[in-house]
């Protein structure tokens, strides 16, 4: 009889009738200079190196989580497959004559183009000729601009909201452009510049966050998050008590109680009493990227010098640090 049952339960879960759940699989990408490294995250170890030309910056990952797309010398737009990591293809936005350079990047929901705010020089008659900002939507097999907007401001980072129907970009304000139609349209200016909020958004770790986009701002008086959801395009303006610290980026925990922060130290955030709960001294210096393990249980912060110091989340103790090939800016989690 227990032989059967054995059997019956072998039986039950080839045909799928007793449920199973595969244990999710997180990979982080540290963005480096030439290099993308690939940290396993359940040993914490380097386990790949993919070559890219240039010093990179943005990070935006297909919808079907099999292609990292990353920018690199502002004018060139890296195409890495995953699953091979390795760069695939790469697009150069400058031509024509004109050199175009990239400040803020996303892809589609659709995988097939992308979003990016542009300034593109020219010289005329030994004059240089410098084109207002505008985002352009970018074919991402030919590279091809297919349209663009004149941005009131320049840019620093940008996001795509409402299943793609809205891009919202950031600058001196958050400009929301309606990109649903044939031409692309600026319905409304969120004022952040009259608000005295001084940004620097250049971290985007909307898919960690599960679909919000988060960064920090400074008033004069006040640290303070603003949050874009982008499945509604709602913005949420959560200023933090307490004396301000010092972070160039912000993330969520999974349940979204709490946010980390990292400069110096990693500043961990109360959302509910909107404080700073713990201020850790981060030994190895100042560092750009922040993540957090799919399960909540480690921190990862990375990028400004050559190292990736691993964090337990609940004592904050270094648990390890990886010494990186280069420099790096980001720190992107991938979650298969």
């Amino acid at each position: 009889m227990r032989r059967i049952s054995l059997i019956g339960v072998v039986i039950a879960l080839a045909v799928g009738l007793v449920p199973f759940q595969a244990t999710a699989k997180d990979l982080f990408y540290y963005i480096g200079y030439g290099v993308i490294q690939v940290i396993d995250g359940d040993t914490d170890d380097i386990v790949a190196d993919i070559p890219a030309e240039g010093w990179l910056r943005e990070s935006a990952l297909s919808p079907d989580k099999r292609y990292l797309y990353v920018t690199a010398k502002r004018h060139l737009i890296h195409k890495v497959d995953l699953k091979k990591n390795k760069v695939v293809h790469t697009l150069d936005v400058s031509g024509g004559g004109w050199d175009r350079f990239i400040y803020g990047f996303d892809v589609a929901p659709d995988g097939k183009t992308a979003y990016a705010s542009i300034r593109a020089r020219t010289t005329e008659g030994g004059e240089v000729v410098v084109k207002p900002p505008r985002l352009s939507q970018i074919d991402l097999t030919t590279g091809k601009v297919l349209r663009s907007l004149e941005l009131p401001w320049d840019a620093a980072t940008l996001t795509t909201v409402r299943d793609g129907r809205m891009v919202y970009v950031i600058g001196k304000d958050l400009y929301k452009i309606d990109v649903s139609g044939d031409e692309m349209r600026l319905v409304e200016t969120y004022p952040m510049y009259e608000k005295q909020m001084n940004f620097l958004p250049f971290w985007n770790y909307a898919w960690e966050n599960g679909g919000v986009f988060m960064a920090n701002y400074y008033t004069p008086e006040l640290m303070g998050l603003l949050a874009i959801d982008k499945k509604t395009g709602e913005i949420q303006d959560t200023p933090l008590n307490g004396i301000p610290v010092f972070a160039y980026s912000v993330i969520y925990s999974p349940d979204k109680k709490k946010a980390y922060g990292v400069m110096d130290e990693l500043n961990v955030i109360d959302l509910e009493t909107k404080t700073y709960e713990s201020i850790t001294l981060n030994h190895q210096g100042t560092c750009y990227g922040i993540n957090v393990s799919s399960d909540g249980s480690k921190v990862y912060v990375g990028g400004g010098g050559s190292t990736v110091t691993v964090f337990d989340a609940q004592t904050l103790r270094p648990l390890k640090v990886l010494q990186m090939a280069t420099d790096g800016m980001d720190l992107r989690r991938v979650t298969f």
